[in-house]
């Protein structure tokens, strides 16, 4: 078993984090890595339709159920591979407030089964640290750009 894992202290509350994260539709507008192949937001115990783009890497499609769904707070999902226990991943974005307008966000995968060991090894993975920064940016500057329109519109 192993672990991904990238942080980042958005200026803005994790509502708006959250909004950005459940708009799935919207992925394609702020999103070079991710991109849903759905428009319906998550729901707990359903399926998923995600196409993860790594630059330098492949790209794929997946489907995994989300597992958590606990609102502004903690979205995550679960990937088998066809025989579970060969090699599955658990991805994890738990928001926590900072202050009255602020989120840190902990983006992180779990890797576990048989063949963890073998590909934790691969160029893939060498560079997946630097794929959740990327990752937790896009959310970073469209939760910020969201927040910052939304009050520059407020009366």
């Amino acid at each position: 078993m192993f672990m991904v894992e990238a942080r980042t202290q958005i200026a803005a509350p994790a509502t708006v984090v959250w909004d950005v994260l459940m708009d799935m539709g919207r992925y394609a507008e702020w999103s070079t890595l991710l991109h849903a192949e759905q428009t319906a937001p998550p729901q707990r115990g359903g399926i998923i339709r995600l196409r993860l783009s790594m630059p330098g890497g492949p790209s794929y499609s997946f489907a995994p159920e989300v597992i958590t769904l606990e609102v502004n707070q903690h979205f995550a999902w679960r990937q088998k591979t066809a025989l579970p226990g060969i090699f599955d991943g658990e991805h994890h974005f738990v928001l926590n407030p900072v202050g009255t307008a602020g989120t840190d966000l902990h983006n992180y995968e779990y890797y576990s089964g048989l063949l963890s060991p073998i590909i934790r090894r691969l160029p893939m993975m060498q560079g997946a640290t630097g794929g959740f920064e990327a990752m937790n940016d896009e959310i970073r500057r469209r939760s910020e750009s969201l927040y910052a329109k939304a009050n520059e519109e407020a009366p």
